[in-house]
């Protein structure tokens, strides 16, 4: 009986290495489109606008139809008061706001967090400013300010921990090579089976 050698692996298994070898290739190649996450690609208010008189919505849109869970927008001012009235409507790529009347002059903050289309939650956060008087600059970026008691880079209290995620380049080259494996298995069988037949008198 003859026996696979990584050295000599003969025809059959060098046809089914280079399907295994492929395959891994297959994977890492294809990897870096799966792990591009949707990105906002533009706002209303935009990044910096100066408006005469305050929004009534905040509208974002995405580069894909985003996952209808766990999106939230925040509007603050310098006092960190939150600016939003009623509940956010999302239509495929594209999140609405509404906000409440009353919007004083000043620096206020959009902070969004949405889930991508891969399932991935993403957030950020710009501003836009209110009135010909108002100055930026006011307003810190999220996680630049400090809560007493909490040290640096700790979650604060009531926050969620981020969870540890694989990267998808991961999981791609890791099916890549399943399927090879199971071609290089499949074969063999194959063979063992052809081998060990009935033969004709």
């Amino acid at each position: 009986m003859r026996t696979f050698s990584w050295r000599n692996p003969g025809p059959g298994g060098a046809f089914l290495l280079t399907v295994f070898a492929l395959c891994i290739a297959f994977g890492l190649v294809s990897a870096p489109a799966a792990s591009a996450h949707d990105q906002l690609v533009s706002s209303t208010p935009s990044t910096g606008e100066r408006l005469a008189v305050p929004p009534s919505t905040i509208e974002l849109k995405f580069s894909a139809p985003l996952l209808a869970i766990g999106h939230e927008v925040r509007v603050v001012d310098a006092a960190s008061k939150n600016w939003v009235q009623g509940d956010s409507a999302l239509d495929r790529g594209t999140l609405t706001q509404p906000l409440a009347p009353g919007m004083p002059d000043g620096e206020y903050q959009v902070r969004w967090r949405v889930v991508s289309s891969d399932g991935h939650p993403i957030n950020g956060s710009y501003s836009f400013l209110v009135g010909a008087g108002a100055t930026a600059g006011a307003i810190p970026a999220p996680g630049n300010t400090a809560t007493p008691g909490v040290p640096p880079g700790s979650a604060e209290p009531g926050a969620t921990a981020s969870t540890v995620q694989v990267p998808d380049w991961v999981i791609a080259a890791a099916l890549g090579a399943v399927a090879g494996l199971a071609l290089y298995l499949g074969w063999g069988f194959f063979k063992r089976r052809r081998r060990s037949g009935p033969r004709g008198g």
